[in-house]
């Protein structure tokens, strides 16, 4: 355990260095996460200059789509696909008999290049955010951003672990990329990365007010817009998820190296 905060550290310094020496295919992957938003932020603006009336104040819409680039690059994982190459191809094994937990390169992967991603992300952001500076409203009150922030760590926690239980599928199945695509789809549709949850019909908005999906992404996105229901059961809601996830995945991921019989294993 004495050991374990270093060698995080050693990881995370490694693939920053891994990732800024690649940093060619950095922008124009930041450019490609940043167009969407701002696609549906002109097509929601110019339906609301023509008479549209939108669910909620067109300021907040403005100030969500400004903001979802970077919180969903935050909170954002690309584990699962690594993680079942790894372990159909043997890689790893070489985490398997090394001191420290098998899944501590793919936490400190995901943290070394979102942070070399939200860097790339914010001059992008605050260009746009410029551009419509007059309908962008940030909370003021410190409460509100330390909500926010603990939001946004819980979506990130939440988003990985869940990334991490398709990928371990591997363990078990040849090919997890029909399941992946599943889930894809419904984290994009259920976590408002798609359409915001706040313009769903407020039955619809009931009904997954407590999936897992929307506390990865529409959670912290809500509190920071004002949106937010906010009440104790949501943020029962998400530690309940977060904690039901990684006790998932701590009965799994044990059985599942059982399993294990990649080369070297």
């Amino acid at each position: 355990m004495s050991t374990l905060i270093p060698t995080a550290a050693a990881l995370v310094g490694r693939d920053l260095t891994v990732t800024l020496t690649n940093r060619a295919w950095v922008v124009p992957l930041r450019l490609g996460a940043v167009t969407p938003p701002i696609v549906s932020l002109l097509v929601w603006t110019g339906a609301v200059a023509r008479g549209a009336t939108p669910p909620v104040p067109v300021d907040q819409l403005v100030t969500w789509y400004v903001l979802v680039a970077v919180v969903s690059m935050a909170t954002s994982s690309w584990t699962a696909s690594f993680l079942a190459e790894d372990i159909r191809t043997g890689g790893l094994s070489i985490w398997l008999v090394r001191p420290c937990p098998a899944l501590l390169p793919l936490a400190a992967n995901n943290a070394a290049e979102k942070a070399v991603k939200l860097v790339v992300s914010l001059p992008m952001v605050a260009v746009l955010a410029l551009a419509v500076r007059d309908q962008v409203r940030l909370p003021s009150a410190p409460a509100v951003w330390m909500a926010a922030l603990g939001a946004l760590v819980g979506a990130a926690v939440l988003a990985f672990v869940l990334d991490v239980l398709i990928g371990r599928l591997a363990f078990w199945f040849e090919d997890v990329d029909g399941v992946q695509g599943i889930l894809g789809l419904a984290q994009r549709s259920l976590s408002g990365a798609v359409v915001p949850l706040m313009l769903l019909p407020s039955a619809v908005q009931d009904a997954v007010r407590f999936q897992p999906f929307r506390f990865t992404l529409a959670f912290p996105l809500e509190v920071l817009t004002g949106t937010a229901t906010a009440e104790v059961a949501d943020w029962l809601a998400l530690l309940g998820w977060t904690g039901a996830s990684l006790g998932l995945l701590a009965l799994v991921w044990p059985r599942g190296v059982r399993r294990y019989e990649a080369a070297g294993a």
